[in-house]
């Protein structure tokens, strides 16, 4: 799925009428996981402002810190009020992440339940689609800005690109040969 407006969207979804539950489906999964890729990058901001202010002296002390965010049961609204403090984010850019916190909350835990009625209808699943892809681009737009103001964090902290570039390919190294088969748990984080 390349779509990024919502007459792209329609205009696939008219054309291929044998499929349109499938192509519906796939704007609500890409959706669901742009909004788990939003949550995740709050995650990840926090534990790196935790990270830049503890200074773990260990692997055991830094595991430690992603643990407690990855696990966390903190309220989204305690978890953005400190990445407000932290990466020094307007109020008003603030209240539109919230907004999208909440909006994914929604369109992962009520959405289908109440909306069902509108996948008995083409204009109601046309309105459907609409809907994911108006949050996909919300997501995309929040995305943009948290990126102005992660810029400005890792520069404060001295945190280069070139340094974030080498710890992701550090990473991404450790997982490249990796056998992932089914006795592999995807259930946890990186076991």
């Amino acid at each position: 799925m390349k779509h990024t407006t919502y007459q792209e969207a329609i205009e696939e979804y008219e054309l291929k009428e044998n499929e349109q539950a499938l192509l519906l489906y796939a704007h609500y999964g890409r959706a669901i996981y742009m909004g788990q890729v939003l949550e995740q990058q709050t995650i990840n901001m926090l534990a790196i402002d935790d990270i830049v202010k503890t200074k773990p002296d260990s692997q055991d002390a830094y595991e430690a810190i992603w643990a407690k965010y990855d696990h966390s049961k903190m309220m989204v609204g305690v978890m953005t009020t400190l990445l407000q403090e932290a990466y020094q984010i307007s109020d008003i850019d603030m209240e539109e992440f919230r907004e999208v916190l909440l909006l994914r909350n929604n369109l992962a835990h009520r959405y289908f339940r109440f909306n069902d009625v509108l996948f008995s209808s083409h204009g109601g699943r046309k309105r459907m689609i609409k809907d994911f892809v108006d949050f996909t681009n919300s997501i995309k737009a929040i995305e943009e800005k948290l990126s102005v103001y992660i810029s400005k964090y890792n520069s404060a902290a001295g945190l280069s690109a070139e340094r974030i570039a080498e710890l992701l390919a550090e990473r991404k190294e450790e997982w490249k040969d990796k056998v992932i088969d089914d006795t592999y748990d995807s259930s946890l984080k990186y076991n």
